[in-house]
């Protein structure tokens, strides 16, 4: 029904998610009506400076304008510029570390930050962002002490403790992560992501209890990701409650039948319990699905090799052999390792003759300008 006016009056405006526009192939209309924003005020900037030349804030807005609209030369230039003229003002130096880190030159980056920091030790951007910077040039330590300066600035920083949790799991200390992880969930206790990290964080400490259950609480938040019940049938198998792993496996993959890992995991807890044949057609099904699944192609090795079909298990070699020297066929890539990135997705743990493998790389946060 409408008003007199002709407008109706039940209509619902609804906000679409802009990866369906990336989908698509087209610019989310908010994304570029910010562009334009920030290209009117670049342009504005730039007359004003022409008039009042030596106006240092304005200067450092328009570098930020320019991180912003992501042209880091630009930033780094006028940036520089301010400093020259005046080397003691914080925010400069922490907008030229940004645009630094954002440009791949983490070195200067850390310069810059460390900088800002000394400058103005209470504005947590600064650390944040240094903490980020380290995270990328793999200086766990280092991004641990800033993301724990980020807290004592702001001790409700969800994002500051998520990336503090990172930290710890690269470096394998995983009592801090868990630590960590549990006061951020005492602010969030309903994140999925960071209730997966959790489940995870406990899972390599080997503390399989607390794993399964914080896996199950995932599964209560959401029992359509096939991820999370990766997670809980990966918990299931290393408590050897073999039927109840097989059930959260084969859901998962019923749930997102093109997703290999589910036929991964059930692959190799197929061979640790001796099911040879039926683990191989798992890991086939796994590299159907996914060419670049590493794993299911080492444990395919080792199933190959054990009912003695030898040229089977070198081609699987082979391959897997080609995706660690990061050379996959036809240049597609690899894909990611989630086992220790926060929310994301652990495993067994074990190929098929009992080993286990090296644990995947964490991600890191955007850094904040």
């Amino acid at each position: 029904m409408a008003e007199a006016s002709g407008k109706p009056t039940d209509w619902v405006t609804m906000k679409i998610d802009p990866e369906i526009f990336a989908e698509l192939g087209v610019k989310d209309p908010e994304e570029t009506k910010r562009e334009m924003a920030i290209s009117k005020r670049v342009r504005q900037a730039r007359k004003e400076l022409k008039t009042d030349p030596d106006n240092l804030e304005l200067m450092i807005e328009l570098g930020s304008l320019y991180i912003d609209g992501r042209e880091f030369e630009e930033a780094v230039k006028i940036l520089r510029t301010v400093i020259g003229k005046d080397k003691s003002i914080a925010r400069a130096h922490k907008l030229l570390g940004t645009a630094y880190a954002m440009f791949n030159h983490e070195d200067e980056a850390i310069l810059s930050l460390t900088r800002a920091g000394e400058l103005d030790p209470t504005d947590g951007e600064i650390f944040f962002n240094l903490g980020g910077t380290y995270m990328l040039k793999d200086f766990f330590s280092n991004s641990a002490q800033c993301f724990q300066k980020v807290i004592e600035l702001d001790p409700a920083d969800t994002l500051a403790y998520a990336n503090l949790a990172a930290a710890y799991d690269m470096q394998k200390m995983y009592d801090e992560e868990i630590r960590v992880l549990k006061k951020v969930l005492m602010f969030t206790p309903e994140d999925k992501e960071l209730r997966a990290a959790l489940s995870t964080a406990y899972f390599n400490s080997e503390n399989y209890d607390e794993a399964l259950n914080s896996a199950l609480c995932v599964v209560e938040l959401d029992d359509k990701d096939p991820q999370a019940l990766c997670n809980l049938g990966s918990c299931y198998a290393a408590q050897n409650m073999t039927d109840e792993a097989v059930k959260a496996f084969k859901k998962a993959s019923e749930i997102s039948p093109d997703y290999s890992l589910p036929h991964t995991n059930l692959g190799s807890l197929y061979a640790t319990i001796g099911r040879i044949e039926s683990a191989i057609k798992e890991f086939r099904i796994s590299i159907s699905l996914n060419q670049s699944d590493s794993l299911a192609w080492l444990n395919l090795y080792n199933c190959y090799k054990e009912v003695g079909r030898t040229q089977d298990a070198a081609d699987a070699y082979h391959r897997y052999e080609e995706l660690m020297k990061g050379t996959p066929r036809g240049g597609e890539q690899s894909t990611t390792d989630h086992s220790n990135i926060p929310g994301g997705v652990s495993r067994t743990g074990v190929t098929a003759d009992g080993h286990r493998l090296d644990e995947g790389q964490a991600g890191t946060e955007v850094l904040s300008s």
